[in-house]
């Protein structure tokens, strides 16, 4: 395994071309929804300039993964440290976006984020490309979709694709094509593919359920001229990370309750502001979605897997659930991790 460096231009830095990788060192973290992460020690990098991209590649020279360079340090015995950056940090910037009218569907929707922040934020620095997969169709709008508003700023990451990947069934991927050289994000449908997972042939005999702190939110408007306060919609997570209004379907205890509030001193806002509580207080609870965290190693699966999780012999599917994270080291996939691992989450038997 090596390591490669290139410029801003996609121009790979010629004294340093083809380093020899660590193995020992090696780690890569592919998360569906969250952000990568890559970490590997190689041979002195001597370049004197800062290179903006890292590229992985097998022993052939075949691409493997890409990634933003960051800093590479150089170590006491004269190795080089990499710890880079997920390509899709560069979504972590702020956008200005005009919502007066609602996309036709969600793939609009993301495709129109995009386009703003590349053209706002990376302002032609790189070629950048969103890409559906074959298999992602047009995707209606469910419950979460983004308030009636003309002109906000997002954050194109955490106010954004995060979210609403994760809603909607969603991941996304980054890579560099150093041919076209450009940057592509691109996204897939999560849980496309069934794959049964017996836990117990596994050795996982104690599993329990992740449940998140948060299963159920709900937004209100205060009209701070008349002390009136007015109830925005009550949003339920069930057990099968179904999100609901129906409190009879809530099946997750003890209730555990987020409040978003929206204040104004004119009555005519109060309808507007109340859509925003709305869409704010839904989408903190699908921040807690799929927050199980099943990890097996030697598990076969990808982004697209949907694993059907059969606890005991004899019984049925408990839970059906997306792959969260994929780690490899430099043999190639090492473990699977089921489920979304965030750190807002108790553990119960």
């Amino acid at each position: 395994m090596i390591v490669s460096f290139y410029d801003e231009k996609f121009n790979g830095l010629q004294n340093n071309a083809s380093l020899v990788v660590d193995a020992a060192s090696y780690s890569l973290i592919r998360r569906a929804v969250d952000l990568d992460e890559l970490k590997c020690t190689c041979e002195a990098f001597t370049e004197s300039i800062q290179p903006t991209f890292v590229v992985v590649k097998d022993d052939r020279g075949r691409y493997e993964y890409g990634a933003l360079a960051g800093v590479p340090q150089l170590t006491s015995d004269n190795q080089t440290k990499i710890t880079a950056s997920d390509l899709k940090t560069m979504l972590k910037a702020d956008v200005l976006l005009d919502f007066s009218e609602t996309p036709a569907d969600v793939n609009t929707f993301l495709q129109a984020v995009f386009d703003a922040w590349n053209e706002q934020v990376t302002q032609g620095t790189f070629t950048c490309e969103l890409v559906f997969n074959d298999n992602v169709e047009s995707i209606a709008w469910d419950n979460l979709k983004p308030s009636q508003k003309a002109y906000a700023v997002y954050d194109a990451w955490e106010d954004i694709f995060a979210v609403y990947l994760k809603f909607y069934g969603l991941f996304m991927i980054s890579e560099l094509d150093l041919i076209s050289k450009k940057v592509i994000f691109r996204i897939g449908k999560s849980m496309a593919e069934d794959v049964t997972v017996k836990l117990w042939e596994w050795g996982i005999r104690d599993y329990g359920k992740w449940i998140a702190d948060v299963n159920e939110t709900q937004g209100y408007v205060l009209n701070t001229a008349t002390n009136e306060l007015t109830e925005g919609i009550r949003w339920i997570l069930t057990s099968r990370n179904e999100v609901t209004t129906n409190t009879e379907l809530r099946d997750i205890y003890p209730v555990k309750r987020r409040i978003t509030i929206k204040e104004t001193e004119n009555a005519e806002d109060v309808e507007s502001l109340l859509s925003e509580a709305n869409t704010e207080a839904l989408k903190e609870l699908a921040d807690a979605m799929y927050q199980e965290n099943i990890e097996i190693e030697g598990l076969n699966g990808n982004f697209e897997s949907r694993f059907n999780i059969v606890v005991a012999r004899g019984e049925e599917v408990y839970k059906s659930l997306p792959c969260g994270e994929m780690e490899y080291d430099a043999a190639g996939l090492k473990k699977i991790q089921i489920g979304y691992r965030t750190t807002g989450i108790s553990f119960i038997l």
